[in-house]
C-alpha cells in the first residue's frame, strides 16, 4: 500500500473525479468560449471602442461637451441682444401699431382717391390759389369790361346812318325793285331817250311823258336820295365789315354767356373754385380724412416710420427668427441639458462600452488572456478518444484483438495456464461506457504450444480486449482514461501502453490481485513492475492519466501527480490496449465481473 495515497486521500488533496471533470467541463466551456470571443466580431467591436475611448481626441471631446453650456454661449449672447432690443420704448411702441387694425385702415385709406381728393384741394385752398380765383371772379364784371367796350362798339357802330341805311335796304323789298327797275326797258329807253338829240319830237315827246310816269319819277327819286348813297357808301366800307363782326361777336352764345356771368351777382356761388372749396369742407370733415390726419400727426405712427427702416428693427427681426427657429430651441435646449454628454454619439459608444466590459464572456476573455490557465488546451490537442455513446464499438478506433494476436494468427489466442479466452467484441457492454466482462463459460479456444504451435482448447471464461493499434499510435503525449477502481482479487484489470510486443508495457492501471502503477516488463519469465501500489485507493471512479515525455513516464489520479518513472525501452511509439484476464476461478456470486471505463482520451502537442 502507499503511504502517499493515504495522505492524500486522508488530506483530500485527491480531489474527487466529479469536482475534476465539473472543473474541466467549465474551463473546456471557458475555452471554447475564449476562443470564439476571440475571433469573434463582438471582441473586435469591443476592442475598437476601447482604443477610441481611451484616446485623446476621445477625452477631449467629452471634456468639451461636458463644459459646454448655455450662459455665455453665443445663443445666450443672442437671446439678451433680443431682450434688450424687445425693452425698448421704441420697438415697443413701434409694436403697438404694427399689423394693427388701425395701421392697415390707414395704409390702405394712403391710396384712396378721397384722400388724393382732399390732397388735392387743400393744396388749392392752402397754396392760395382758392383766394386768387375767388378775387378773380369777384373781379369780374361787366362795366369796364372787353364785353361791355365790344357791346358800346357795337352800339356806336349800329347807330350812324350809314350802318342804319345799310340795315334799312339791304334786301329791302324797296332795294329789290329798285334794282329790278334799274334793269328794266322802260327805264333804259327813259335814258336813251333822255340822251337822244331833241330834233325827233316823236322822241322828245315820248321822253317827256315817261319823265313824268310815277315809276321812273320814284325811281331816280329814290336813287338820287341820301340813304341810298350811304347805303351803297356803307355796303363796300370797313365800317359795315367793323359791324357785322361786333354783331357777331355780342350776339354769340359766348358773348351772351360771359355777358349773363359777368352780370351775374351770384356767379362766385356757382363756381368751380367755391364747388371746390365746399368740397374741402366737406372732406375736412370727413371721419376717414380726420383719422388719416390724426394717425399720421400722432406720435406712435412718427414713432413707427423712425422705426421700420430701423437697424434696431432689422436687428430685432433677425434675432426673433433666429430664436424662434427649431435649430435655435435645440441648440439652447442641448446647451442647457445636464445630460447632454449622455445624449451624444460618443456616449452612446462608451455606455456600449463599459456595458460589453460588464459581459461575463468579455470579463471572462480578459480574464483568462493574462493568465496561463489555457495553457494546457493550447499545447495539447486531443488525437484519440472515445466516450462510448454509440450503442456499438467504434470499429474504426478499437480492435478487439491484440497487435501481436492479429499479425501472428490473425485471431486471439492463449497462453499455457491460461483458463480463459478473448472473444471478438462478445463480452463488450456498451451503454454510454465500456464494460469488459468476465463471463464463466465454455469456449473454443488457441493455445500455443512448442512444437505444435497454436492448438484448439476449450476454456471455463469468455473474456475481452480493446486495442488502438487500428487507429492510435503515440510517442510522446498523454493517455488518460476514467476508470473505476473496483479490484476482484480472481481476475485482474488492465488498461496498458505497449509497442510492437507485448511486454514491456506501460500500465495505466493494473487492478485485481494487485493494484499498481508503473512499468511493467519481464525478466527470465517474471514479471517486474517499476511503480507504485495503490490498494489503499478508495473504491470509486477516477482519472487515470500517463504524462510520456520521451524516458519519462508520470501518473496522475484525478490531476494529482501520483510517480514518476524513466524507461528507456518505452521510448518508442505505443497504443492502447484495455482488457480483463483471469487468474483464480471467480466465485459465481461476483460474475460477471466487469472492467469499466467511461471514456479515453489521447492528447499530442499542437505541431504550432
Amino acid at each position: 500500500m502507499s503511504f502517499k495515497i493515504f495522505i492524500l486521500q486522508l488530506s483530500g488533496r485527491l480531489k474527487q473525479v466529479e469536482t475534476v471533470e465539473k472543473q474541466r467541463k467549465i474551463l473546456q466551456d471557458d475555452y471554447f468560449e475564449f476562443q470564439k470571443v476571440d475571433s469573434s466580431e463582438e471582441l473586435k467591436k469591443y476592442l475598437e471602442l476601447e482604443k477610441e475611448i481611451n484616446s485623446d481626441e476621445f477625452k477631449k471631446k467629452k471634456t468639451e461637451i461636458e463644459a459646454l453650456q448655455f450662459k455665455g454661449s453665443k445663443e445666450y449672447n443672442q437671446l439678451k441682444e433680443f431682450e434688450v432690443l424687445t425693452k425698448k420704448r421704441a420697438i415697443k411702441n413701434y409694436f403697438k401699431i404694427f399689423r394693427s387694425p388701425e395701421l392697415e385702415r390707414f395704409k390702405k385709406f394712403k391710396s384712396s382717391e378721397k384722400l388724393a381728393e382732399y390732397y388735392q384741394l387743400f393744396e388749392y385752398v392752402r397754396e392760395g390759389q382758392f383766394d386768387k380765383d375767388k378775387k378773380e371772379i369777384l373781379g369780374q364784371v361787366f362795366k369796364g369790361s372787353v364785353e361791355e367796350k365790344h357791346w358800346i362798339d357795337f352800339k356806336k357802330v349800329e347807330k350812324k346812318a350809314g350802318i342804319k341805311a345799310f340795315k334799312e335796304l339791304d334786301k329791302s323789298d324797296l332795294l329789290n325793285k329798285h334794282e329790278i327797275f334799274g334793269k328794266s326797258e322802260k327805264l333804259k329807253n327813259f335814258v336813251q331817250l333822255r340822251n337822244t338829240p331833241g330834233k325827233d319830237k316823236l322822241k322828245q315827246k315820248e321822253y317827256k311823258s315817261l319823265k313824268r310816269d310815277r315809276e321812273i319819277r320814284s325811281y331816280f327819286k329814290f336813287e338820287e336820295s341820301k340813304k341810298l348813297k350811304l347805303y351803297r357808301e356803307t355796303a363796300s366800307s370797313r365800317m359795315l365789315k367793323s359791324y357785322y363782326e361786333l354783331k357777331a361777336f355780342v350776339e354769340s352764345e359766348n358773348f351772351k354767356k360771359q355777358e349773363a356771368f359777368l352780370k351775374d351777382n351770384k356767379k362766385f356761388e356757382k363756381s368751380e373754385a367755391n364747388k371746390k372749396y365746399i368740397r374741402f369742407k366737406q372732406l375736412s370733415s370727413d371721419p376717414d380724412i380726420k383719422f388719416f390726419l390724426g394717425f399720421e400727426k400722432s406720435s406712435l405712427y412718427k414713432n413707427y416710420l423712425d422705426v421700420v427702416e430701423s437697424f434696431d428693427l432689422k436687428r430685432y427681426d433677425e434675432l426673433e427668427e433666429l430664436i424662434g427657429s427649431k435649430e435655435f430651441k435645440e441648440r439652447k435646449s442641448y446647451l442647457e441639458d445636464k445630460k447632454k454628454w449622455e445624449k451624444t454619439e460618443e456616449f452612446t459608444r462608451l455606455d456600449r462600452y463599459l456595458a460589453m466590459k460588464k459581459l461575463p464572456h468579455i470579463v471572462k476573455y480578459f480574464k483568462y488572456k493574462v493568465t496561463s490557465v489555457f495553457d494546457y488546451l493550447k499545447t495539447w490537442e486531443v488525437v484519440f478518444e472515445d466516450d462510448f455513446l454509440k450503442p456499438q464499438l467504434d470499429a474504426e478506433k478499437w480492435a478487439t484483438t491484440s497487435y501481436m494476436a492479429d499479425k501472428l494468427l490473425g485471431d486471439n489466442y492463449s497462453l499455457v495456464g491460461d483458463n480463459y479466452v478473448f472473444t471478438n467484441g462478445k463480452n463488450l457492454k456498451i451503454s454510454g461506457k465500456l464494460n469488459i466482462e468476465v463471463r464463466k463459460e465454455k469456449a473454443a479456444g488457441k493455445v500455443w504450444k512448442m512444437p505444435a504451435g497454436f492448438i484448439p482448447v476449450e476454456m471455463d471464461y469468455t473474456s475481452g480486449i480493446i486495442s488502438s493499434w487500428k487507429s492510435c499510435w503515440l510517442e510522446d503525449g498523454i493517455i488518460e482514461a476514467k476508470i473505476r477502481f473496483a479490484p476482484v482479487k480472481q481476475i485482474v484489470s488492465s488498461i496498458y501502453l505497449a509497442g510492437e510486443q507485448n511486454m514491456p508495457r506501460v500500465n495505466l492501471l493494473e487492478m485485481g490481485n494487485k493494484n499498481r502503477l508503473g512499468v511493467l516488463t519481464l525478466n527470465s519469465g517474471k514479471a517486474n513492475v517499476d511503480g507504485m501500489d495503490i490498494s489503499n485507493l478508495k473504491k470509486g471512479w477516477y482519472i487515470f492519466t500517463v504524462v510520456k515525455q520521451g524516458n519519462n513516464f508520470t501518473w496522475k489520479i484525478n490531476e494529482t501527480e501520483i510517480i514518476t518513472v524513466q524507461s528507456t525501452e518505452m521510448n518508442t511509439k505505443l497504443h492502447l490496449n484495455a482488457s480483463i484476464i483471469v487468474v483464480n476461478d471467480v466465485p459465481g456470486s461476483q460474475l460477471p465481473a466487469g472492467f469499466e471505463i467511461d471514456w479515453v482520451k489521447c492528447y499530442r502537442k499542437r505541431l504550432n
